[in-house]
């Protein structure tokens, strides 16, 4: 089922599966794509009963954009108000790249509210000035010429080099609901984004970091430094997947991301 809820006099769409009440997940989005990109793990945690619920960033799928810099804080605080609409105190976090900046700056504002970590494809270090500088290119792009000028160069990155043509429609697909200002604001929110790398020896929740072999965006040691930071974690990668490894792979990540969460 999909729920209305406001944050800070705003709207947001939450898609929720499962019993409302069990143990939760929160799932955050990777960029460009939105909460329906989670059906298949959604679908996996309701099954094991888990509350499982995805937010559409502002701009994206069903959530109107800000109009203003999306930060990871402000998706954290998103998240709280989520939580807060279930009747959950606490959740497992589960994000995937730009998800994945989210779920870190969500357990940097509210540690008490995370129970446990699945952190997909993602880094914790900050952007570099190069980094930051294409993200402003491309926020820049898509005000001028619309997403799709964006999502043309991004999108055939997501995946592994030779993913099959269903996935990638999928995920060009699920990237068709951006809009040119959800991706402005949340790349200028991203590059303004602080360096996580601190913060992780802290974590005191069950922390699972996955890896797709073939990813084309993510370098592999930046998920390797989360798996040594946090203590206790343990890095998993996904053969043959790309960036998406929850959309190329399900069956093997919705295994490993229902093990993980319903572990005692």
């Amino acid at each position: 089922m999909h729920l209305a809820l406001l944050h800070d006099g705003r709207p947001a769409l939450l898609r929720v599966e499962g019993p409302v009440g069990a143990p939760a997940a929160l799932f955050f989005h990777p960029f460009p794509l939105h909460a329906d990109a989670w059906e298949e793990m959604l679908a996996a945690c309701a099954g094991s009963g888990i509350c499982a619920a995805a937010l559409d960033a502002p701009g994206f799928g069903g959530t109107p954009p800000l109009g203003r810099t999306l930060t990871m804080e402000y998706l954290a605080e998103l998240g709280a108000a989520a939580l807060d609409a279930l009747g959950a105190k606490r959740a497992a976090l589960v994000g995937c790249s730009m998800g994945g900046y989210a779920a870190m700056a969500f357990a940097r504002r509210f540690p008490g509210r995370m129970t446990k970590a699945v952190l997909l494809a993602t880094k914790a270090s900050p952007d570099t000035e190069e980094a930051r500088k294409n993200r402003e290119r491309q926020a820049a792009l898509a005000l001028d010429k619309g997403a799709h000028a964006v999502i043309a160069e991004f999108a055939p990155k997501l995946v592994a080099p030779n993913a099959p043509p269903a996935v990638r429609r999928r995920v060009e697909e699920l990237a068709s609901r951006a809009t040119a200002q959800g991706i402005a604001d949340v790349l200028r929110g991203m590059a303004q984004r602080p360096d996580s790398t601190p913060d992780l020896p802290r974590w005191s929740a069950p922390t699972m970091v996955i890896a797709g072999e073939q990813d084309q965006l993510m370098p592999r040691a930046e998920m390797e430094k989360i798996a040594a930071s946090v203590p206790g974690a343990r890095l998993e990668v996904i053969a043959g997947a790309g960036h998406l490894p929850f959309l190329e792979d399900p069956k093997t990540v919705s295994r490993l991301l229902t093990t993980h969460l319903r572990a005692s």
